[in-house]
């Protein structure tokens, strides 16, 4: 795709451009300051799919419709600037609106500001670079935290008894930067500033990127005193820096990565930074291996793999999430294809219009599949295209992304579309949204006289969006049943509880060598995730499979232990899919979780603190562990298929 962005910051804009399949187009920030440039080339080079352009020129291509697949702001002023282009936007939130009013001593303005910036970014896709910043705005959106690619960073050699400061406007935002507490810590200590602080005559920027990493290489250690509440307890200097295998010294922080003299030294006063400091500098050999320690820190809570995994899927949703552009025109009813007649094939069955977008590996498929079985169904809505298969990295997708029986224009369905294309003599007894993460909920809900349900598989990943889409409709099914407090006390009454399930065709169990310890199919973006999985692999083997449908249920099948992680106490799909493969799960807890499985007779709940030792165990016990897995298969045979979740919600549309 060819996306816009503006200059706020090099090296993030850097770490942007790791994602090869786009080329950027970066224009100065929409702020008001002569010397603001598209790119910095004293802080990074300029990756060959990035192109310089000006201010005026984005603003003349933007007016060009098609010319742009995305925008990248950094700043609202950059959003307020391109409002009334009509592509997608996404909103990257990198400080807290508090600390800027605070900084531009108008606190008062917070409540009111954030109120028009809600209503601005309205269709707008919001990221943000940590969780502090979103709960600062109040606004939905992702998180994204920054990824750092150690390889790029050097050997840390420390043979210069300096301390490094990095970083711009050191003086003017000391609220956040605490550059006071780094005077006091530093008096008389040998340091180097790096940045654009005009008030400061001994700071400068880098020559280049060279010279900036042979400072990392070279100095002593790096110095952070990011205060809080004000901001995190690190940035990407310092994560830089850890990535050197420099050692930091950082002030006291919530939000610190760091474990006081294990990766590195964290300080609660001026006068503790000074005494490590001083240490430090008497000391290359603990700075080393202090340092060490920092560098496999940074690789395990800040991987670039990371980074660029969520940025592809946040562009992907971004796409799906901005509105229908203005103009576009449905064809008339029955111009595509002539409308069918229909003919029902189960006379004591339902007729369901089913609307989802449609691929293969979502929840939404295996219901349809189950529906069919014992109801007719007419589905509608759009389908993924090549470009979100990119994104969402589901190029190992074997199966047939199906065309709908009534395809919509685009992935957010709208009755008026819909309704004039139903084959004719199909009355539906009720619709049934299914979200799948692309797509919002149908519009023109109004227009149907019959029952109307949505089932919500990701409210933990964004409960507001979620909230916001079950209006309109009768019944609200949610997979998670932790948030049915949410949808109740926002006015959603009629909400239920409906988990995922298992397609006993698709995740069945097969005859099969077991040839791993322990397997994994999932993302990797998941920090607490990644480090368990470490945990266990540095005791056994274990293997993970970028894998979907019957390759991954034959994954679970030749593992003799399937790993799941909740992301947020979600009850998730592999739950139930690795089970019905005949595979003995290791699973935290999750909500609703134990309703239906015991630990030790279905599957096995470890701890944090336990799940090296629990794997072990059952590792070396294969009957303890093949009963498990075999009470636990035909627990979920028994009541957790599809089958028995489309009945639950016949059931319930029945009575309504």
């Amino acid at each position: 795709m060819k996306i816009l962005s503006f200059n706020w910051h090099t090296p993030y804009l850097s770490l942007l451009a790791g994602l090869r399949q786009h080329t950027f187009e970066i224009a100065p920030a929409n702020l008001e300051a002569s010397f603001l440039k598209p790119w910095d080339e004293a802080m990074r080079p300029m990756p060959e799919n990035v192109s310089a352009i000006t201010k005026e020129e984005a603003r003349e291509r933007l007016s060009n419709p098609g010319y742009y697949d995305l925008m990248i702001a950094h700043n609202v002023k950059d959003i307020v600037m391109a409002k009334d282009f009509a592509l997608p936007k996404i909103l990257v939130f990198h400080n807290r609106l508090s600390t800027e009013a605070e900084l531009g001593k108008k606190p008062e303005i917070v409540k009111d500001y954030r109120e028009w910036v809600r209503q601005l970014v309205s269709g707008v896709y919001c990221v943000f670079i940590s969780e502090t910043k979103r709960h600062d705005w109040g606004i939905p959106g992702e998180i994204i935290m920054p990824g750092i690619d150690t390889s790029l960073y050097g050997g840390y050699t420390g043979e210069n008894p300096v301390v490094l400061r990095i970083g711009n406007n050191l003086k003017v935002r000391d609220l956040m930067t605490g550059y006071s507490v780094q005077e006091e810590a530093l008096a008389d200590l040998a340091n180097v500033i790096f940045g654009m602080n005009a008030d400061i005559p001994a700071s400068r920027l880098s020559s280049g990127w060279d010279e900036l990493k042979e400072a990392y290489r070279r100095n002593r250690l790096f110095i952070n005193t990011t205060m809080a509440p004000w901001e995190d307890g690190y940035n990407l200097a310092m994560l830089e820096s850890m990535a050197t295998g420099m050692p930091v010294l950082t002030l006291e922080n919530p939000t610190c990565p760091l474990t006081d003299g294990v990766d590195g030294f964290v300080g609660a006063t001026a006068a503790d930074l000074r005494a490590r400091a001083q240490r430090l500098l008497e000391d290359l050999p603990q700075a080393k291996s202090i340092g060490a320690e920092g560098r496999k820190t940074v690789e395990r809570l800040f991987p670039i793999s990371a980074f660029h995994e969520k940025w592809a899927a946040a562009i992907g949703r971004a796409m799906d999430w901005s509105p229908k552009p203005p103009g576009v025109i449905f064809p008339a009813a029955g111009t595509e294809t002539p409308r069918r007649r229909f003919a029902k094939k189960h006379p004591a069955g339902k007729n369901v219009l089913l609307s989802y977008t449609s691929y293969p590996i979502t929840a939404a498929a295996y219901i349809e599949r189950a529906f069919r079985t014992g109801h007719d169904v007419v589905t509608a809505g759009g389908r993924i295209n090549d470009r979100i298969v990119n994104m969402w990295n589901l190029h190992n997708m074997r199966g047939e992304i199906k065309t709908h029986d009534i395809p919509t224009p685009d992935l957010t369905g709208d009755m008026d579309f819909i309704l004039p294309r139903l084959p004719q003599g199909f009355k539906p007894d009720f619709l049934l949204w299914v979200e799948t993460g692309l797509g919002r909920a149908p519009v023109n809900l109004h227009k149907l006289d019959i029952p109307k349900a949505a089932y919500l598989i990701d409210t933990h990943v964004h409960p507001e969006r979620d909230i916001e889409n079950s209006r309109g409709f009768d019944v609200v099914f949610v997979a998670q049943r932790a948030y049915i407090p949410l949808f109740q006390a926002a006015g959603v009454k009629n909400v239920h509880w409906l988990p995922l399930a298992c397609d006993p065709e698709i995740h069945g169990k097969r005859p099969m060598e077991k040839t791993r310890d322990v397997g994994f199919v999932g993302s990797l973006t998941d920090e607490r995730r990644v480090k368990l999985l470490m945990r266990l692999a540095e005791k056994m083997d274990v293997q993970y499979g970028r894998l979907f449908l019957r390759e991954m249920a034959d994954f679970f099948c030749g593992s003799k232990i399937v790993f799941n992680n909740a992301i947020k106490n979600d009850l998730n799909m592999r739950v139930f899919e690795s089970m019905c493969a005949g595979a003995m799960l290791l699973t935290d807890n999750a909500d609703g979780l134990t309703d239906f499985f015991r630990d030790k007779a279905h599957l096995v709940i470890y701890g944090d603190g336990d799940i090296v030792d629990l794997a072990g165990h059952y590792l070396a016990h294969d009957t303890e562990r093949d009963a498990i897995a075999e009470a636990g298969r035909r627990e979920v045979l028994e009541k957790h298929t599809y089958a028995h979740r489309v009945a639950e919600i016949v059931k319930v549309m029945g009575g309504l």
